[in-house]
């Protein structure tokens, strides 16, 4: 259904509530099921994709569907492969059509039971004894925390050798440290992770709020000078690598400033004396914060900054084939774009606004939403394909962000 934001008017002078951690939601749920007595959490994510994770794993049917969610069905895979009974898991045609088989690979070789049956997964699950193995962690970092947050109930234990360049590390950070946190010996020695046999065990829990959500925020703040927006509820010292946000906003004039409440973001910046650093090129290495490049990238151009991202050949197997839309996105406002399979460039220096309404084609990618709605401040109105899109991390993205100044 076709949703239009209008115009925001700017300084954006707000607090904002943001939504817990999908990623950390999505852990503890998965940790949460191995446990012999149930817990307590507290801030369980609204996503859709958390909600899909936790009726699935409630296990009242054999048939599941992992929605839109990645993390859903990745985590889901090695999850029904120890449990005993025969799961039919499927998802969206999107979703299974991302990059699974080294981890479908890795199951196998590990004992599990696992066959493609045209429209879904056949799993038979069972107990595995584990062992060691080697996989490629250049793809995604989600088939490492899948197969770790399973291996306290193998047999023999488990060690995992990660080969090649290893994206998203801090997601297998906040896995290896959330595991520690329920009981779980988890030892890393340089790129092999070792777990022994062991029981989680259980201890209520409250989820922290999403560092991804905020980065839209600072966006926000970046395109409006002397904007003062509170972001409730952040942590700085969060176990979510996207946290490096704060930092990475400095450069576009945004100052954070801690409390034990949240964050203060400012852009101190007024329009009559704006006059930041002319930056010929700025580089971002995206690899442990891949979901940080929309804001970034749309950033750079409002404010005709030519930037270069490295390490991105993982972003065209996001919700969308991302690299590829955000090109074709930023060539309509005049910016252009060289790809090559790990870098991505934009040279902003003949970037126009839209001179009226600007029409986005979501594809069906929340970050993709959430990445182009700032500017909604910056002219008359921006008409997406999708108001529920954003649902699947941010359902309360729209009302947030419409909020009026305070």
């Amino acid at each position: 259904m076709f949703f239009t934001l209008k115009h925001i008017e700017g300084p954006i002078i707000k607090e904002i509530n943001l939504p817990s951690s999908k990623s950390i939601s999505n852990r503890i749920l998965i940790i949460q099921s191995f446990c012999e007595k149930q817990f307590k959490i507290e801030n369980l994510s609204k996503s859709d994709d958390t909600k899909n994770l936790k009726q699935a794993l409630l296990l009242k049917n054999n048939i599941i569907d992992a929605g839109e969610g990645g993390t859903t069905l990745r985590f889901l895979l090695t999850f029904l492969a120890c449990k005993e009974g025969e799961w039919k898991l499927s998802g969206s045609k999107r979703l299974m059509h991302r990059p699974i088989e080294q981890l479908i690979d890795a199951i196998k070789k590990l004992g599990g039971d696992i066959e493609w049956k045209k429209t879904h997964w056949l799993i038979k699950g069972k107990t595995m004894a584990g062992g060691k193995l080697n996989i490629n962690a250049s793809v995604s970092s989600q088939f490492v925390s899948s197969l770790l947050l399973v291996a306290p109930t193998f047999k023999k234990g488990f060690q995992l050798s990660l080969k090649g360049k290893v994206v998203s590390s801090s997601y297998i950070d906040m896995t290896i440290e959330l595991m520690r946190e329920f009981g779980i010996e988890v030892c890393v020695n340089e790129k092999t992770i070792s777990v022994p046999p062991g029981k989680y065990q259980s201890k209520n829990f409250s989820v922290e709020t999403d560092w991804s959500a905020a980065s839209y925020f600072y966006e926000l703040a970046a395109l409006n000078p002397g904007s003062k927006i509170f972001l409730k509820s952040l942590k700085d010292d969060s176990l979510q690598g996207d946290r490096v946000v704060a930092e990475l906003f400095a450069v576009f004039g945004v100052n954070s400033f801690f409390n034990d409440k949240g964050v203060l973001i400012e852009n101190i910046i007024t329009a009559k004396t704006q006059s930041h650093k002319e930056c010929n090129n700025l580089i971002f290495d995206i690899k442990d914060c891949p979901d940080l490049f929309p804001p970034l990238a749309v950033t750079c151009a409002v404010k005709k900054m030519n930037a270069t991202f490295k390490n991105t050949s993982h972003l065209n197997s996001k919700e969308s084939e991302r690299a590829n839309v955000f090109a074709h996105l930023l060539q309509q406002l005049n910016c252009k774009v060289k790809q090559t399979k790990n870098t991505f460039s934009i040279d902003t220096k003949n970037f126009q606004l839209p001179s009226s309404n600007f029409q986005l084609k979501t594809h069906n990618d929340h970050r993709i939403a959430m990445s182009f709605a700032p500017l909604a401040s910056l002219f008359s109105s921006i008409t997406f394909d999708s108001e529920k899109v954003v649902n699947k991390s941010f359902p309360g993205f729209w009302k947030e962000f419409k909020k009026k100044n305070s």
